[in-house]
């Protein structure tokens, strides 16, 4: 999967609470064990990812997700919802995904960043 309108995610790792993403191999990973994710729902928590705790704008997930084509809100609240529900987060908790009213959507929790491989080392890039 080519992800888009952000940085090179190639060989780099990102972990923050229980969860570990690895881009590369299209993976979220809680406490070991694998989590399903949709394509556009791995690639939208790529996104928030790669802004750290910055907010994403709704414009910018409109194009990257969709890449022009029409949709509605609700295609992106849909997405939202089954990312949310794959973290443990809800709308009205919100202590992962934060809604920024009319402007797009961030992250809550720290945000670690690691060369692929290295988080058996512990080892921070």
């Amino acid at each position: 999967m080519v992800l888009k309108g952000f940085r090179n995610v190639s060989g780099i790792e990102y972990q923050f609470l229980e969860f570990r993403l690895l881009p590369d191999q299209v993976r979220l990973i809680r406490s070991g064990r694998d989590i399903p994710l949709a394509p556009k729902t791995f690639h939208f928590l790529c996104l928030l990812l790669n802004a750290g705790n910055a907010v994403v704008a709704r414009e910018v997930l409109f194009e990257e997700l969709w890449r022009g084509r029409p949709v509605s809100d609700e295609s992106l609240a849909q997405v939202v919802a089954q990312c949310r529900r794959a973290l443990g987060d809800s709308a009205a908790r919100q202590q992962v995904i934060k809604t920024v009213p009319k402007r797009g959507y961030r992250l809550v929790p720290d945000i670690v960043v690691f060369r692929a491989g290295a988080l058996a080392g512990m080892e921070p890039t």
